[in-house]
């Protein structure tokens, strides 16, 4: 499988997990959280519920999309003890430098206003969720997390970079 047509595939799921009616949060969480935890867990994707909208549907915090993807950056970097994170904190200052290049801002509200609203726009956050997840994949795989194909790398005795069927 190539590297375009995965790219391209997770960007689809992610945004026809938001059709279904997920968050825009949750469906980055729940598209690319399989290929970076073991074993992974859909209960997982309760932890991105509260951020919709901005946070509880106020549309004035950080856009869920981009919350989506610092969980599966921590899912698959983060810590289970106090050792460094200085690998975790510049892969989301990086994918958050990424996200303002795209869109301008991370407040939801924002971009809501800017993109999503605008005549002509799309009247809905699915694509911008479809290219937050593109965005974040890349990042996976420059930073090798996970292969580009997709397949395992069992990177570590934790599972992390695992490739996950996730249809």
């Amino acid at each position: 499988m190539s590297y375009e047509y995965l790219r391209d595939l997770i960007a689809s799921e992610a945004e026809a997990r938001m059709r279904q009616g997920f968050h825009c949060s949750e469906a980055v969480l729940m598209t690319l959280g399989p290929y970076v935890t073991q074993p992974w867990n859909p209960a997982c994707i309760r932890l991105a519920t509260g951020f919709v909208a901005g946070m509880g549907g106020t549309r004035q915090d950080v856009c869920g999309a981009l919350v989506g993807s610092v969980m599966v950056l921590g899912a698959a970097a983060g810590r289970n003890t106090v050792a460094d994170d200085g690998r975790l904190r510049r892969l989301v200052a990086r994918c958050r430098d990424r996200f303002l290049d795209a869109f301008g801002t991370t407040q939801c509200g924002q971009i809501r206003e800017a993109i999503i609203e605008i005549d002509g726009g799309p009247g809905t956050c699915a694509p911008l969720a479809g290219q937050v997840a593109g965005m974040l994949w890349d990042q996976l795989v420059e930073a090798g997390l996970v292969m580009q194909d997709g397949t395992d790398l069992g990177v570590d005795e934790l599972g992390r970079g695992q490739q996950y069927d996730i249809t």
